[in-house]
């Protein structure tokens, strides 16, 4: 691996260019920009990160890291662009720690054997030497997890396979998975208004489960995040906007723009939203089925007065009830539009549109109650038997899809209303998929996708 005999340090390369190169000044900033991120949710798997300057994208790093707070990970892999080393495959340095401005962070040597060993990786120092997708996270990552090693991944020309498989390898090392840092910022160098448009069509291809069609254009570290989300352990996640902007707010330069954008991936049965954040949804639903009432036509929602994970695209169903008894219930199984919008769109569906029942009318509305289930993707699940899928199953919470013999059944979680019981759930899917209620076999496959639900209090 043509390492050195002994320990050796890799000093920092744009330390006072990306950042402050004193110690108490550095520190001071990472401090100042993380008091501006939001309160942790669950633990992410993986979080989508910039890595400019941090006059123009350190808050949106530390939205992103901070995300990561409550997590105590073994290791933590980022995964950076190469922005001027042109080479092949992924590349490793040979030095066992960086030397920061007031700290050093450890390289995780046994993971690098493990990756060069299997031929996922190799050594290459110039692929690090001047690279800064790396190095602008490890004053966030040292002061959120300090003592934490790292895995210093730069990425060449490699395909999405080879990303996808050194991911799954690293996941699959220790006794729990990695903490994984997706390095990149988004669109660079276009017009203000362009750069505008080309980050909202790329956050909608990363929240709407397509950001393996990501290309350099769209973002510099696309090939970190699409291998990673087209790994086995990357597949499925739920994804929570945390942060969006552009360089023009701190150059006043409308003509090149760089955009930025933070992002947490979180398991499918992840909880993600805030108390404020769901008060928001209902509240803004029972405003859209008052104002259709009223004016007779669907309400025009300003999703930017909302926080970004409400302006990220999401899928919801929305369920009204009025005095215990159904009214209506409409929603989405996929992402399409902001998730406030999905919301307002259904809830006035569910009021108006619902075949089942007569428009509602504005005397019922006081007796309505709005329940809202946002839906994660689906992702699968890896089950020894079918005693083991029925332990995992959560009523309330967990819709399926069941694939066997060229057969697709779906059950949405608003089916354990009328099937409360896990076994009674999965043998109604099975006859819904064309299947034998006791069939099981070794090419049955499961995806879960999870509902996250809330309701005003009654």
């Amino acid at each position: 691996m043509n390492r050195q005999a002994n320990i050796s340090a890799r000093p920092s390369a744009v330390a006072g260019r990306f950042f402050p190169g004193d110690a108490q000044a550095l520190r001071a900033e990472v401090d100042d920009c993380l008091k501006t991120a939001g309160p942790p949710v669950a633990r992410p798997r993986a979080v989508i990160s910039p890595h400019a300057g941090y006059p123009f994208s350190g808050r949106l790093t530390a939205a992103a890291l901070n995300a990561t707070v409550e997590d105590v990970p073994e290791r933590i892999v980022v995964l950076s662009p190469s922005h001027r080393h042109a080479f092949e495959g992924c590349a490793l340095p040979s030095q066992d720690r960086y030397a920061m401005p007031g700290f050093e962070t450890h390289i995780d040597g046994a993971a690098r054997d493990m990756l060069v060993n299997s031929g996922l990786a190799h050594v290459e120092d110039a692929a690090h030497d001047r690279e800064h997708g790396i190095e602008t996270q490890l004053p966030f990552l040292n002061r959120l997890h300090p003592g934490v090693p790292v895995v210093p991944v730069v990425i060449g020309r490699a395909s999405e396979a080879q990303v996808a498989a050194l991911v799954d390898a690293l996941a699959a090392l220790g006794d729990r998975p990695p903490l994984f840092v997706l390095s990149s910022d988004l669109s660079h160098f276009l017009t203000q208004e362009e750069a505008e448009a080309r980050d909202a069509a790329t956050a909608k291809l990363i929240e709407t489960g397509e950001a393996d069609r990501l290309t350099g254009s769209d973002a510099c570290g696309a090939a970190g995040i699409r291998g990673f989300v087209t790994s086995l352990f990357g597949k499925g996640l739920r994804v929570q906007r945390l942060a969006m902007a552009n360089s023009a707010a701190v150059t006043r330069d409308p003509g090149r723009t760089v955009g930025y954008g933070a992002w947490a991936l979180y398991d499918a049965t992840a909880e993600i939203l805030l108390p404020g954040e769901r008060a928001a949804l209902l509240k803004v639903a029972r405003q859209a089925l008052m104002s259709r009432a009223q004016k007779g036509r669907m309400p025009q929602v300003n999703t930017g007065s909302f926080a970004p994970p409400l302006r990220g695209h999401g899928a919801a169903f929305v369920t009204l009830r009025m005095e215990g008894a159904l009214r209506g219930c409409v929603g989405s199984l996929l992402p399409h539009q902001p998730l406030v919008s999905d919301v307002v769109e259904n809830t006035v569906k569910s009021g108006f549109s619902d075949p089942r029942f007569a428009p509602v009318i504005l005397a019922e509305i006081g007796r309505i109650a709005i329940k809202i289930a946002v839906l994660s993707p689906s992702a699968p699940m890896q089950v020894e038997s079918e005693a083991d899928l029925l332990n995992r199953l959560v009523p309330g919470r967990d819709g399926l899809v069941l694939r066997d013999a060229g057969r697709r059944g779906v059950f949405l979680p608003m089916v354990w209303e009328s099937l409360p019981e896990p076994k009674d759930f999965l043998s109604a899917l099975k006859r819904k998929a064309g299947l034998p209620k006791d069939h099981w076999s070794e090419t049955l496959r499961v995806e879960r996708f999870c509902a996250e639900s809330f309701a005003e209090a009654v």
